[in-house]
């Protein structure tokens, strides 16, 4: 990355929502290392930062290439931990809320999560702020169509988790198996989320870019 691109970085904070065992922790470790492993429980939030390149966004209907320098928090699901999870709500520019298909309780969970998002952005669906959703654990509903309605592993629909996201008015990722989903496409579907921020919030530039270009024009207008 030259300079010039370095100076130019846009900086977004996007926090993992939901219930414990979701697969949050899975989500953020194979984003960042390309390799899906079982986690633990997140204790409090964990946080981990990574940069996206050539990025194509559109910017006045024209598309350009932009470099991003993501924050992402792995939040706590315990009750326990729910005010430190709070906390970082209003630090964030976006919100990925992630429930198992397998575990309906996660599911009717995410009205919750987003009454607690509303506690604290009252005004978020009309302010710079991207909410997503979306069900994870695919992998374990895999051969739904041959088991009897009482044994089935899937307990949300795809047409239910699509609907959630209509009527709260919410970014609808769809349904993946963070174990089995390739690397490539998890970065994708990431990236996605990016340009989407993006079209809500503009351009936030790094805290010490921003500083940098903000030196650069004073010191050109000391040369007029």
């Amino acid at each position: 990355m030259t300079e010039k691109e370095n100076n130019e970085q846009i900086a977004y904070k996007i926090a993992l929502l939901g219930d414990a065992q979701v697969g949050k922790t899975a989500f953020f470790k194979k984003l960042l290392g390309g390799v899906f492993s079982f986690s633990v429980s997140t204790i409090g939030i964990d946080t981990k930062t990574l940069n996206v390149d050539d990025l194509e966004v559109n910017i006045n209907n024209k598309l350009e290439k932009k470099s991003f320098h993501i924050s992402l928090y792995d939040t706590a699901g315990q009750e326990r931990f729910r005010s430190i999870t709070k906390s970082y709500i209003n630090k964030t520019d976006g919100i990925i809320l992630i429930y198992d298909i397998t575990n309906r309780e996660t599911f009717d969970h995410i009205e919750g999560w987003l009454e607690s998002i509303s506690e604290i952005l009252s005004d978020w669906k009309s302010e710079k702020y991207l909410i997503a959703l979306l069900g994870n654990k695919t992998d374990l509903a895999i051969n739904d169509e041959n088991l009897d309605e009482k044994d089935k592993k899937r307990k949300v629909t795809y047409e239910e988790g699509k609907q959630k996201a209509e009527e709260n008015e919410v970014f609808w990722l769809g349904e993946i198996s963070v174990k089995d989903i390739p690397f490539e496409e998890l970065k994708k579907m990431f990236n996605n989320i990016i340009v989407n921020i993006f079209d809500k919030v503009g351009v936030k530039l790094l805290k010490k870019n921003a500083e940098i270009q903000k030196q650069g024009k004073r010191k050109k207008k000391g040369f007029c």
